[in-house]
């Protein structure tokens, strides 16, 4: 039975993974092209962004509604604190999208970094709710479309043409500053060996960081090294509630290390241009991401404000005690990391270089039995 309930629970948890957004600039192979998935829609940013926030807003609804998700069980917290930073990143994009300034880049670039953290936080939760885990997923895929289509690293990339002096040399300082990632990481593997959640995280950020590492000093993977990134700060946010007191302060230095990172991206979009009529642009949808249940607006505004400005932060003794359920609970253990069945595919013209590509044998609902 115990093993039943951590594969039903791996499947929940690993529908939250984002599904492969766009296909592939390339054609694949003549005998596999009967099996790719068709468009099902053709969206710009504005109506992207409004998937998003619809998709948003359900999955808060549902939440709301789930007694075992509520915000006030200390294990919940995470990821209502997450979905918080979704919020407000997504409005901050409205608004810049209004005004047609960097305050939509840098929303959609940061909710992308959210959702990669709620996803983690997902797991603490452990929840089964197959309304939450839908509707998490459309949510996942819209701001995964609007961070690849419509960004500065997007626009980069269709330009082409060679890596500037200056790109190249900011591509070094990324790649020196993985490895020195991946030294804090070592330091902190034997500590997390009991735990094999965290176990399991710290060796997919290892495996972005030497992946970044080795990449060819090119447009393609400059720009999916930026979109990588974008898994692994989520990742490290995310695992922050897993780690356990004695060694909290040496994990928390990887996350403030992290910060920096941030600071460098704003201070790169500051410094790029962005052509605005590229919002308008059309790209095709391969996944559903519209919500299926009707929303007033008054619910909409409701949830919103709800998730803006809702108190989820905790206590120091709510996070120790969540580290410790998480290392003791059979069932987040049993499960695996939220990042299992993550493609490794290394198709370099992949948007995410394989980070964010599922097969799409990993695409279902997690709802079967």
């Amino acid at each position: 039975m115990k093993k039943f309930v951590g594969l039903l629970l791996c499947l929940t948890l690993s529908s939250f993974i984002v599904a492969r957004a766009a296909k592939p600039s390339r054609p694949p192979a003549a005998a596999a092209e009967t099996t790719l998935k068709k468009a099902t829609r053709q969206a710009n940013a504005e109506a992207l962004l409004n998937d998003a926030s619809k998709a948003l807003v359900a999955m808060i609804k549902d939440a709301r509604a789930d007694s075992g998700l509520d915000p006030d069980i200390a294990r919940n917290k995470p990821f209502w604190k997450s979905t918080q930073q979704i919020a407000k990143n997504l409005k901050t994009a409205k608004k810049g999208l209004a005004a047609q300034d960097d305050d939509f880049l840098k929303g959609i670039a940061e909710a992308r970094r959210a959702q990669e953290q709620m996803k983690i936080d997902w797991q603490l939760t452990n929840s089964k709710n197959k309304q939450v885990v839908e509707n998490g997923k459309k949510l996942g895929d819209a701001i995964a479309l609007l961070r690849i289509n419509y960004s500065k690293e997007a626009a980069r990339k269709k330009a082409g043409g060679e890596l500037t002096a200056n790109e190249k040399a900011e591509f070094e300082k990324i790649k020196a500053q993985q490895k020195d990632l991946l030294a804090k990481i070592s330091r902190l593997e034997k500590s997390a060996q009991k735990d094999k959640a965290l176990e399991k995280g710290l060796h997919e950020i290892q495996k972005q960081a030497e992946r970044i590492i080795i990449e060819p000093a090119i447009v393609d993977a400059y720009v999916a090294t930026l979109y990588l990134l974008d898994v692994q700060t989520g990742l490290i946010r995310g695992y922050e509630y897993y780690v356990d007191k004695p060694w909290r302060a040496a994990y928390l230095e990887l996350v403030d290390w992290f910060t920096g990172y941030d600071t460098w991206y704003n201070t790169w979009c500051d410094t790029v241009s962005y052509d605005w009529a590229l919002v308008d642009t059309q790209v095709d949808v391969y996944e559903d991401i519209t919500v299926s249940e009707s929303l007033s607006e008054d619910e909409i505004s409701s949830e919103e404000s709800y998730a803006e400005s809702g108190s989820f932060d905790m206590s120091e003794a709510e996070e120790e005690r969540v580290a410790a359920e998480e290392e003791a609970n059979e069932q987040v253990t049993a499960g695996g990391s939220i990042m299992e069945g993550v493609s490794d595919d290394d198709d370099e013209e992949s948007d995410y270089s394989g980070a964010n590509d599922v097969g799409d044998e990993d695409t279902d609902d997690g709802g079967g039995d």
